[in-house]
């Protein structure tokens, strides 16, 4: 290794200089131009005031007036301040939480705006940001990817026990009747018209309440499912270029509405234009992936301190920011221009050089993390970026949680590798020329001493007083800059992202539908697997709103209450537990609700005998005229209302009847029988019978 140290003083303080910058210095010290100032130095002296009324660089740091990436890498080190995206993955109760802002796309969870159970269903609404969402793309529910209809049903992962909603926040929105009806007026929990979420880019979805022998299949962790949706983010988003507002993930386009609208600070929309389009330069991969250059697609909370989401947002386009003369902030994504300053030995009142390409705290590789899509949003490390060689290996994991791809990753880990090992490293003083750096990238310095002409980028310019002017700054060349994705870009690490399988489900046949009589639907199909349950889709034509109808162990249903002459197209599907089959036929059966009065039901059956064993009881008795089939009710006491229909329908005729049905082990109770005719109209029940093992 070798180091060296060079140091100089200035042999005279410049003091000639523009009047312009005179007058700049006496402005930022509050002086007034008098009458008979030149228009120069009137001119400067306005602009200073200005300043001096600023902030004084407090966008950037204290009095500091230009940062650059050099300055900021030390914040991608070490104990993380910015959390890892992974940590957003979970729905959080919180009496306050901070508000949470998506810039571009993103994939996070939430704090818990509603959550609360009734009629076997719990339901909650997730508030992912504090600020309207542009557009759903893809929900996790317990990290099971699902997808879900018009009317909010999921399939996938879960199936029919969630229901979800998307709650983009948008003016006019209101909350899903599912909730509403629950939680109206005088409910414990009352929602109003006024808890829209309006603002709010939210998620609401309900879960049904179930056994506790199927909580281990239905609710894996044991509660409701966390909805983690990946989403376009902020749609306010200024672009000065078509004046208009909306969604983007154009990083300098992002950026400076962090600037302005987080931070209070004024831009200059031009120069924000002329960013933006270097932002949206197209580089190409090594894998052939076309993106532009420089992206933003990032979560900040109001927990995070200002360094933090300063240093988080500009290590992702490699920025230069600096606070102008007229008090507005400015900012350069990363790429190199010549230099337009020259700094010779006379404009410094001291400068310390440092040279020397190796030392045990430069990295000899690193591997930043960041958010990588493949990883279902993410953090992922990227492939390794070698920086060169050292006495043993040093790693550095810059991480950049704003960055979304694996090419800007390394783009910015090429950039941090070459200034750990810049050629050159300057620090010093210098007098009024300071203000010609300010908004400067780059700057020439000129040595003769030293037999020195270098192009440096500033890390560091403070104002330290009128005139006086603090200065750090590396060695750079343009080919620091460029990058070749085809040779310099190396692989990414393989991704084993666990993949969720659904169950196959077998395809339910012979379905068929009619309306036998006024306001019925019926729907039959071939005797299913016992495994499966059958639901009913059934459409109406003239609004297209779609309904749904589950039967358990049979091999038909019947819908009632149907307006006569409404049109319905009908399908039916297996389903296993939350996992759906094909719905058949595929093209849908049309069904015009029928008009006509429904025949007379049948008589009561009349019972002659009946016995029980484990598990089943019989019965022999008659069946009435227009007798197609038998259901048989069950109670533990002699109150009708209180039974239930035991499965399946036993087929019988006009006539003398025998037969059994399966029970609980232990079958002792109260039996009803009733008949069915043909079109399913079900007459009344026969008396009572108590039964018991004899």
């Amino acid at each position: 290794m070798r180091r060296d140290f060079r140091q100089t003083t200035a042999l005279s303080d410049p003091r000639v200089f523009q009047p312009q910058v005179a007058g700049f210095a006496f402005g930022a010290l509050g002086g007034t131009a008098a009458a008979g100032a030149s228009a120069g130095f009137a001119a400067g002296a306005a602009a200073g005031a200005t300043f001096a009324a600023s902030t004084f660089g407090g966008i950037v740091v204290q009095a500091t007036l230009s940062i650059g990436l050099a300055a900021v890498a030390a914040a991608l080190q070490g104990a993380p301040k910015a959390p890892k995206p992974s940590s957003s993955m979970v729905s959080y109760t919180n009496p306050v939480s901070y508000a949470e802002w998506c810039i571009g796309t993103v994939r996070k969870g939430g704090m818990l705006g509603f959550d609360g159970e009734k009629n076997k269903y719990r339901h909650q609404i997730t508030v992912h940001c504090a600020h309207p969402i542009e557009a759903f793309l893809q929900t996790y529910l317990d990290e099971i990817p699902v997808t879900y209809n018009g009317i909010g049903e999921v399939s996938g992962g879960p199936g029919g026990y969630a229901y979800v909603t998307e709650l983009p926040g948008e003016a006019g929105q209101t909350l899903p009747a599912r909730i509403r009806d629950d939680f109206g007026p005088g409910s414990d929990k009352e929602l109003t018209d006024a808890h829209d979420f309006v603002g709010l880019g939210c998620s609401y979805f309900r879960g049904k309440r179930v056994s506790t022998e199927e909580v281990a299949d239905r609710y894996p962790t044991g509660r409701m499912w966390v909805a983690t949706p990946i989403f376009k983010g902020l749609n306010t988003i200024y672009d000065p270029r078509s004046d208009s507002t909306g969604w983007t993930d154009n990083f300098a386009l992002g950026f400076a509405w962090w600037l302005t609208e987080r931070m209070g600070v004024s831009v200059d929309w031009d120069d924000v234009a002329i960013e933006a389009d270097a932002c949206d330069v197209p580089i190409t991969d090594r894998y052939g992936v076309t993106r532009a250059k420089w992206r933003l697609n990032c979560t900040l909370s109001d927990d995070q301190d200002f360094e933090t989401q300063r240093a988080m947002l500009c290590a992702a386009a490699d920025v230069f920011l600096y606070e102008g003369i007229d008090g507005k902030v400015g900012f350069k994504v990363g790429r190199y221009s010549a230099p337009t300053v020259t700094l010779t030995a006379r404009d410094f009142l001291e400068v310390q050089m440092t040279s020397g390409r190796s030392g045990s705290s430069a990295p000899t590789e690193i591997v930043p993390e960041y958010i990588e899509p493949d990883n279902v949003y993410r953090e992922w490390s990227t492939g390794t970026w070698v920086v060169g060689p050292g006495n043993q290996t040093k790693r550095d994991t810059p991480q950049l949680y704003a960055v979304d791809n694996h090419n800007q990753a390394i783009r910015i880990a090429k950039r941090l590798g070459t200034i750990s090992r810049a050629e050159w490293q300057l620090s010093g003083g210098i007098g009024a020329i300071g203000y010609e750096l300010i908004g400067e990238r780059f700057f020439r310095f000129q040595h003769a001493e030293l037999g020195m002409d270098e192009v440096f980028e500033v890390s560091t310019l403070r104002r330290e007083s009128v005139g006086t002017w603090s200065i750090e700054a590396v060695s750079v060349t343009a080919a620091d800059f460029d990058f070749d994705s085809a040779t310099e870009e190396p692989a990414r690490p393989e991704i084993d992202v666990e993949t969720y399988t659904a169950i196959s489900v077998d395809d339910v046949t012979g379905v068929s539908a009619t309306s036998p009589s006024s306001g019925v639907l019926r729907v039959d199909w071939d005797t299913q697997d016992d495994l499966y349950d059958q639901e009913v889709i059934y459409t109406r034509q003239a609004d297209g709103e779609v309904f749904y109808a589950t039967w358990d162990a049979s091999d038909y249903t019947e819908i009632r209450g149907l307006e006569s002459g409404d049109v319905y197209t009908v399908q039916v599907r297996n389903t296993y537990g939350s996992t759906k089959g094909t719905a058949f036929p595929t093209t849908p059966i049309e069904v015009t609700i029928s008009s006509a009065a429904a025949p007379s039901p049948p008589d009561a059956p009349v019972i002659s005998s009946t016995s029980a064993v484990t598990g089943e009881v019989s019965f022999v008795g008659t069946a009435a005229a227009r007798s197609s089939s038998i259901r048989v009710y069950m109670a533990a006491t002699d109150d009708f209302s209180a039974a239930t229909a035991l499965t399946p329908l036993k087929p019988v005729g006009a006539g003398a009847f025998e037969f059994t049905i399966s029970t609980d082990p232990d079958p002792t109770g109260y039996y009803w029988l009733a008949a069915l005719s043909s079109d399913g109209s079900e007459g009344p029940v026969s008396t009572s019978q108590y039964l018991t093992i004899s």
